[in-house]
């Protein structure tokens, strides 16, 4: 009934496998009733379990097993989290394999008694991050993450695309998404303008601007609840609701390798965005924010610390990934006469990657792109790069109405004296 508690029922590498050998043959999984399986659970995710069952014999047939139990894992018991969470993301998972099937992960399976989805397992995919903190960019991972979103969010725009001739509101309600919504909203949009808020943490070098920051009520908090407001209140397509690197794969780079990858490989599913646990029927521009500063914080990383060979890739590829969204965007403005939608969105997620860059500076949850840094002097470099960026991104976002703006936004060295 999708309410049964998890924590009688928690997936271990223990009983993992015969959890899936239970539910075998699975139409679109290679694994076979008569396999000798092997688990190996799958650690850095804060709210769920995640696993992956292969084939002894052949290690290329596997499954990806994820629960959600009914509390936040990295917490604890204590932290209550309803596990009913998981029956939103599967309908999603559903939802991208028949509007954007290249760029996620096949659905296999949903249990909604014990909150478990079986999907296809991304064997020989690394995250995103990763691969942009090694300095392997790739201009196409940025095409290929803005048609991605301009699938999606075109295929379910409210009063056009794919919902024009059924009932949006019944659809937007389906994905409504409250419960996280609400976790996004305040760990990004209120909480770390709070001096007082426990969660918050910051880098001690930076105690001066972060002070100033949070002094400066009428600045950065004012246009960050602002664009609260329109993160809570903009109902316009289905989003993905938390698209930072480490929620899009891409084929690993052959050693040696830094040929841009082909049209071909890119159909074939070179890039993968999963984890839409947070998607909401809400406003694009928070994708297109999100997407944008994980290209922010990529290229600070290595303004600072990395390789400075990498930054002419990695701005080239925050303009392919709007190059490629906004022909998207046209055709649904177009289709709802709304001649302003693709100016008012660039500049609307210009503020939503502000709040982003800010956030992850200052507030709960951090990125390896900066804490990953080695070298004291230079993370606090990168971290008052990155600082300044979201600080000027928050409070001008409706000056920048151009890609050329937006790019020279993101790739501006201003902030870095330390």
């Amino acid at each position: 009934d999708g309410k049964t508690s998890t924590r009688s029922m928690a997936l271990t590498e223990d009983n993992v496998c015969e959890y899936v050998r239970t539910l075998l043959p699975i139409k679109g999984c290679a694994l076979r009733p008569e396999d000798t399986l092997q688990s190996l659970e799958i650690h850095g995710g804060n709210l769920n379990y995640a696993f992956r069952v292969v084939a002894q014999a052949d290690s290329a047939r596997s499954v990806f097993v994820k629960q959600a139990p009914d509390f936040i894992k990295c917490l604890g018991p204590e932290a209550a989290l309803s596990s009913a969470r998981i029956a939103l993301e599967s309908a999603v998972l559903c939802e991208y394999n028949r509007l954007a099937p290249a760029f996620t992960p096949r659905h296999l399976h949903f249990d909604s008694a014990r909150a478990i989805i079986l999907m296809e397992d991304l064997a020989g995919h690394v995250l995103l991050r990763d691969e942009l903190l090694a300095g392997r960019v790739h201009v196409g991972d940025g095409r290929a993450l803005g048609t991605f979103m301009g699938l999606t969010h075109k295929a379910t725009w409210r009063g056009g695309g794919q919902l024009a001739d059924v009932d949006s509101d019944a659809y937007a309600a389906r994905f409504s998404n409250d419960l996280l919504c609400g976790i996004t909203s305040e760990y990004i949009f209120r909480k770390p303008y709070d001096p007082q808020d426990a969660s918050n943490r910051s880098s001690s070098g930076l105690a001066d601007v972060v002070a100033a920051l949070r002094a400066d009520s009428e600045g950065v908090a004012s246009a960050a609840a602002e664009l609260n407001a329109a993160f809570l209140g903009k109902k316009q397509c289905l989003i993905h609701g938390d698209l930072h690197s480490g929620s899009v794969m891409v084929a690993a780079t052959a050693a040696g390798s830094d040929a841009e990858p082909t049209d071909e490989e890119y159909a074939r599913g070179r890039l993968r965005c999963f984890d839409p646990e947070f998607a909401c029927f809400g406003a694009a521009a928070f994708d297109v924010g999100l997407a944008l500063a994980a290209y922010a914080f990529a290229f600070h990383h290595h303004a600072a610390a990395g390789d400075p060979a990498a930054l002419p890739a990695i701005a080239k590829s925050a303009a392919a990934l709007w190059g490629a969204y906004e022909p998207h965007l046209e055709q649904v403005a177009r289709a709802t006469g709304d001649g302003d939608l693709a100016r008012a969105t660039l500049s609307e997620a210009t503020g939503f990657m502000g709040a982003e860059l800010v956030r992850r500076v200052i507030g709960a949850a951090h990125v390896p792109d900066l804490e990953g840094i080695e070298d004291s002097e230079a993370r606090i470099q990168a971290e008052r790069a990155v600082l300044h960026l979201g600080c000027e991104a928050l409070k001008g976002w409706r000056n920048v109405s151009t890609l050329d703006a937006l790019v020279a936004l993101i790739t501006a060295r201003g902030g870095t004296e330390s």
